[in-house]
């Protein structure tokens, strides 16, 4: 009887034991299984790359590390391909993925390309070849939704080669404001990741304006608490909380419009700026991107002055300026008087 109890009781422990050891291995699966969804900081770069951002010259930083660190686990460069044609050109991409203003961020980075511009001269498929056979840890490819305005069937060439790829890569779009990624029959795909652009919309409410202009006329976004508050309301009203819609802002470049009664509201953030909207962050969002890109609106100056010469020998009369044959004036024709400033103006040089 004795023997009995005994070996009663040896059983009873082990099979507690088995289960215990069956509830830990359960655990740990469910863990790995329903793991969070990480969250992304994307830096989504324009032709020149980091290359010639005189706003990044000054401040040498994309936001505050220590922050970036607890707000993100991986920072995701999408590199600009406007400039890479063979695999010579393998510095072009490599110089955006690894600069040093990315590492200074202490995050694991994930290796995107933005695609641009289907022609005869670069096929999109060819482009893809080209960047898929060179770099094998590419994770994602992004196109502009307004690539077809000057290159006809371009998004359609793209996302005939995105399809044939299948799901090895992410796939996303940039564009204005929306809730939910566009539905298949808008573009032929469903984009995994749609950044919504929240500068140069009008006013849509995502910024409030310092009541001081710069020297140079520019109005300044406010950036205090009540300014950050104001725009991740916003956000949360005009994007919603999909995580596949990502709140995008801008780091550089020509983000000014005529708002509020004002001929340059400057819509540029510093990296304090970026750092305070982060920190400020209620909505439990977890992606946010930046678009670094260059330039200025016609509205600022000195593109308005620059703009009122209408030849290539007026536009040398002045030092500020330079004759663009390429791009397109305000009416639609190619050659335009433009801003030729290649340090900060405005806003920036508060920074």
């Amino acid at each position: 009887m004795k023997k009995h109890t005994i070996g009663l009781i040896v059983l009873v422990i082990l099979t507690l034991a088995c289960l215990i050891a069956l509830l830990i291995v359960l655990t740990n699966s469910c863990k790995s299984n329903f793991s969070p969804a990480p969250r992304n900081l994307y830096l989504i770069l324009e032709s020149n790359g980091f290359n010639n951002v005189p706003e990044l010259t000054g401040t040498q930083q994309i936001m505050d590390p220590k922050l970036a660190q607890s707000k993100f686990d991986k920072v995701v460069v999408v590199a600009n391909s406007a400039k890479y044609k063979n695999s010579n050109d393998k510095d072009i991409m490599t110089d955006q993925w690894d600069n040093p203003l990315v590492r200074k961020l202490g995050l694991p980075v994930e290796k995107w390309a933005f695609v641009c511009c289907s022609s005869n001269a670069m096929p999109a498929s060819n482009l893809i070849t080209l960047l898929t056979h060179q770099f094998t840890d590419i994770s994602g490819f992004l196109i502009d939704s307004e690539d077809d305005k000057n290159y006809p069937h371009s998004i359609e060439d793209f996302v005939t080669i995105f399809n044939n790829m299948g799901t090895k890569y992410k796939y996303a779009i940039i564009n204005g404001l929306r809730k939910s990624i566009p539905p298949k029959n808008k573009y032929n795909i469903v984009f995994d990741k749609f950044f919504s652009e929240v500068y140069t919309e009008g006013q849509s409410g995502f910024y409030k304006g310092l009541p001081t202009k710069t020297k140079d006329g520019a109005t300044c976004v406010d950036m205090t608490a009540t300014g950050v508050q104001q725009f991740w309301g916003s956000v949360k009203e005009k994007l919603g909380l999909n995580e596949a819609i990502v709140p995008t802002v801008c780091g550089s470049g020509n983000c000014q419009e005529k708002l509020f009664g004002d001929n340059c509201f400057d819509e540029r953030l510093s990296n304090k700026n970026i750092s305070d909207l982060i920190s400020g962050n209620t909505t439990g969002r977890k992606d946010f991107a930046i678009w670094y890109g260059s330039g200025q609106q016609f509205s600022c100056e000195p593109a308005s002055t620059c703009l009122k010469l209408n030849s290539d020998a007026a536009c040398k009369t002045n030092k500020n300026c330079v004759w663009n044959q390429y791009k397109k004036n305000p009416t639609g024709n190619l050659g335009v008087c433009v801003s030729s400033l290649t340090s900060n103006w405005g806003c920036a040089n508060t920074w």
